[in-house]
């Protein structure tokens, strides 16, 4: 997985302020820092309205979303920044740069 791509999910998860919603996965422990009650889950592309976002923003989340997640959901910890993929039935959270 390319580096210059996860860097750009993240600071675009910054800039537009995702996640919309304020759920905490509890449980779920950050792989980077270790906090285990700031992993949010990020909102996927088709949930995201282009009217707050702006089309072009909604476009690049939705091509980077694709391009790092394979079939699991994606989540932000809100401590460190750091974008994290959930497996288990998002009861695990792994960093995207071991995959």
């Amino acid at each position: 997985m390319k580096v210059e791509t996860i860097e750009q999910f993240r600071n675009l998860v910054l800039t537009l302020g995702l996640p919309r919603t304020d759920v905490v996965l509890f449980g779920v422990i950050c792989p980077y820092c270790g906090k285990n009650d700031r992993v949010r889950p990020l909102d996927p592309p088709e949930e995201l309205k282009v009217e707050e976002l702006g089309e072009t923003n909604i476009d690049l989340y939705d091509r980077i979303w694709r391009e790092l997640q394979p079939g699991e959901s994606l989540a932000v910890c809100k401590f460190c920044h750091n974008i994290l993929q959930l497996q288990g039935g998002d009861q695990k959270g792994i960093p995207l740069y071991e995959l």
